[in-house]
């Protein structure tokens, strides 16, 4: 049996009396240290599985040492505070903290352009390696409780402009971040130059079909009238107004002014300022005026767009002369040209459109009543009823007026395409908005068309006179030699623009012109009163010497063509 040997108790005894009272042993206490943090990593790993952990600190320190560590640690916040003072920390960290800071800015620094614009004071050393194995870099329970900050985190400068951005936080004069400012390049999406744009593009339409539309129906804005038709509009707008309308006529002007200021203070529309220019007309009191709104004109009322001059300068075909850059596309047109005089020789030739330019709907027409039109023509050889038929057989009986023309009505007084309560319109309102809509000079466009389609059925009265005059051998016996004449206002909020419209022969071609002659801002009441003296005697006009002359002219037709026994013209 073998021998077993036994401790001794007095050497056991002596050992511990000895370990208490002498110096430490090493390797005992490193042995029990080493499995203690191996067993604490292995709990830990198993918990949190993490980024390599940083070294755990070394278990044994003295005082001389701990003291050299903490001078460190003052020098290098001294030195930091020297290199960028806004990163100044509020207390010197401890030596497991700043290894942790290091650990996470070495991952930070692992990443593609992790360090790309980062200030230069705040990029990290570079990372040394660790030469501890894993099973030495144990975290204490401080540093296992303390989870990392986010990588993602902003600085306190992005943080306070993103609040400025959202809109949280608002920049004071005082206030040292730097202020939010719209740049050149970035485009405003606001409505107000939504609608800066919208009526951008809507003033070059406007240019583009006056320049354009206009012209080639032979309509002229901004003209000159010959001295004839000037005397004549200013017999019109100049009359005299006795005082006791005057006053009345400023009541009005007051009226209107008080409505258009409401108005234009706020984002009003088109139609809100047309309306109170509309109750000032009913106001007039005019007798026997007939006014209409938005009521659409009839299409053959449109002038006819001129035909194209051939000046003989080129013969047909013949091209001329280019560079030999361009030899071949002149010989393709060329070849396009005389297939396409091929088939037009053997198709017959298309008429040319009627007109180009839009069809009327103005805003407020004026213009005689058709019931005091008829009352005045039946007053002599014709009844209430023969009258309403003659002006019915005159709008159904048809004429081609040119060799290759349309037909037409003999004379339609009505212009618009509905029932009218308004005959031989005289006057005609066009209106914009103010602050929002298109401008005025689009309104003067409209109503530039609308004065040539009035302008159109005056003309087809003259026809119908000169034809009964020449096929019974007669001539025409009327008082008024006036010329034929239109008005018309456009308006922009508050700003009224009166109009003069005329037409003549001019070369064969018959051109129609106009003319500014004054503009008014309503709010102002000296002017909304020139305002309402302009429409007052246009008004008086229409329903007095124009009408006369109207119905003067009719009766010559009725009594000179024997129109009461059947309508045989």
């Amino acid at each position: 049996m073998p021998l077993t040997r036994r401790p001794n108790p007095a050497s056991a005894q002596n050992n511990r009396r000895q370990s208490t009272t002498g110096p430490r042993p090493k390797t005992p206490i490193v042995k029990s240290l080493r499995r203690a943090s191996t067993r604490r990593s292995a709990r830990l790993q198993h918990a949190q599985p993490s980024p390599p952990p940083a070294p755990a600190p070394p278990p044994a320190r003295n005082k001389r040492k701990r003291l050299n560590e903490d001078s460190e640690a003052q020098a290098e916040t001294d030195a930091s505070k020297r290199v960028c003072p806004s990163k100044q920390p509020q207390e010197p960290l401890r030596p497991e903290h700043r290894r942790i800071k290091e650990n996470l800015q070495r991952d930070l620094d692992a990443k593609p352009n992790g360090s790309a614009g980062v200030h230069p004071c705040k990029q990290p050393r570079e990372p040394q390696p660790d030469p501890k194995p894993p099973e030495d870099n144990v975290k204490t329970d401080l540093e296992a409780e303390e989870l990392p900050p986010s990588k993602d985190q902003l600085s306190e400068k992005n943080l306070r402009l993103l609040r400025l951005l959202n809109g949280e936080e608002m920049d004071s004069a005082g206030n040292n971040a730097p202020s939010l400012r719209r740049t050149p390049s970035r485009r405003s999406i606001v409505p107000s130059e939504a609608v800066t744009e919208t009526t951008r593009r809507t003033s070059h339409t406007a240019t583009v079909y006056r320049r354009n539309n206009l012209v080639d129906a032979e309509i002229r804005i901004h003209v000159e009238p010959p001295d004839h038709i000037q005397a004549a509009i200013d017999r019109i707008i100049k009359a005299a107004v006795p005082s006791k309308r005057r006053s009345e006529l400023r009541v009005i002007a007051q009226e209107l002014r008080d409505v258009l200021f409401a108005y234009v203070q706020t984002d009003a529309g088109e139609q809100n300022f047309i309306q109170p220019l509309d109750h000032a007309i009913a106001a007039l009191r005019l007798r026997n005026l007939g006014v209409n709104a938005k009521d659409e004109w009839r299409v053959d009322l449109k002038p006819v767009v001129r035909k194209q001059r051939d000046f003989g300068l080129i013969p047909s075909g013949q091209q001329l002369e280019v560079d030999d850059v361009s030899a071949a596309l002149e010989e393709r047109q060329q070849h396009t040209s005389a297939n396409d005089s091929q088939s037009s020789s053997t198709t017959p030739s298309l008429s040319p459109p009627r007109s180009s330019v839009k069809t009327p709907r103005p805003d407020i027409s004026l213009g005689i009543r058709i019931t005091a039109l008829i009352s005045s023509l039946s007053a002599e050889n014709l009844t209430e009823k023969q009258a309403r038929y003659f002006l019915e057989w005159l709008q159904k009986k048809t004429v081609q007026r040119e060799p290759n023309g349309p037909l037409e009505s003999l004379l339609n007084p009505v212009p618009g395409l509905r029932a009218s309560i308004l005959a031989f319109p005289f006057f005609v309102v066009e209106g914009k908005a103010y602050s929002t809509g298109q401008q005025i000079y689009e309104a003067e466009n409209q109503a530039s068309v609308s004065a040539a389609c009035g302008l159109k059925i005056q003309l087809d009265l003259d026809s119908l006179v000169n034809y009964v005059a020449t096929k019974f051998d007669v001539l025409p016996t009327t008082s008024n030699t006036d010329p034929p004449l239109f008005f018309s206002i456009c308006t922009e909020g508050p700003i009224h623009q009166l109009w003069a419209h005329w037409t003549v022969v001019e070369d064969g071609d018959r051109t129609f012109g106009s003319k500014l002659l004054d503009s008014w801002n309503a709010l102002l009441l000296g002017q909304g009163h020139g305002l309402m003296l302009a429409l007052n005697n246009i008004g008086a006009w229409g329903v007095g010497s124009f009408m006369e002359s109207v119905v003067e002219r009719l009766r010559f037709v009725v009594e000179t063509g024997k129109v009461s026994d059947g309508f045989h013209l």
